[in-house]
């Protein structure tokens, strides 16, 4: 993943809203700044986690960066128990934005969202991540406003989508 050493002054800031189980590409801003460093090609499939990986049009992985999992699934509340001031709680529908910077590559072609299942309520066990969306990385490739570009009205943000390929029995699940 010689990309990942990518000295590029340049990155893009990609901006993502979720509910549920949909994650959706609101905006993306090219930035004159460095991007954060990404992590060396380890193989990752059998790993839990959160993590973005920038590819090229083959699907070869130029950049990918392990990161805490932005979802929310729970939240810290006041608690009326005197012993325990602030308990979590589940979250029924977790719902927020969050913002992802990568590296502005030249031969890329997409990123990659990979995550343990976006719906918490399918078990107690935790589960290894899979690629659970994929969105266009370049300008005109979809209905994403790029920064300082006003949105057609009619059209609404990109919806991430799992690939219908090698996600297993609950793929059809996964990124809807």
């Amino acid at each position: 993943m010689t990309a990942a050493d990518n000295d590029s002054p340049h990155a893009v800031r990609l901006i993502f809203e979720y509910e549920g189980p949909d994650i959706r590409l609101v905006s993306r801003q090219r930035l004159e700044t460095t991007p954060p460093p990404g992590d060396r090609g380890e193989d990752l499939r059998a790993t839990q986690g959160f993590w973005v990986e920038v590819r090229d049009a083959e699907h070869n992985v130029l950049y990918r960066r392990v990161l805490h999992d932005p979802v929310r699934y729970d939240a810290e509340v006041f608690s009326e128990d005197p012993d325990r001031s602030i308990a979590r709680v589940p979250v029924e529908t977790p719902r927020g934005t969050f913002a992802i910077l990568v590296p502005d590559i030249e031969a890329a072609d997409h990123v990659a969202l990979f995550s343990g299942p976006l719906d918490r309520g399918a078990g107690p066990a935790p589960a290894p991540a899979s690629e659970t969306a994929r969105f266009a990385l370049r300008p005109g490739t979809d209905d994403v406003p790029d920064i300082g570009e006003a949105p057609n009205a009619n059209q609404g943000p990109s919806t991430g989508r799992a690939p219908d390929t090698d996600q297993g029995p609950d793929a059809d699940e996964r990124g809807r």
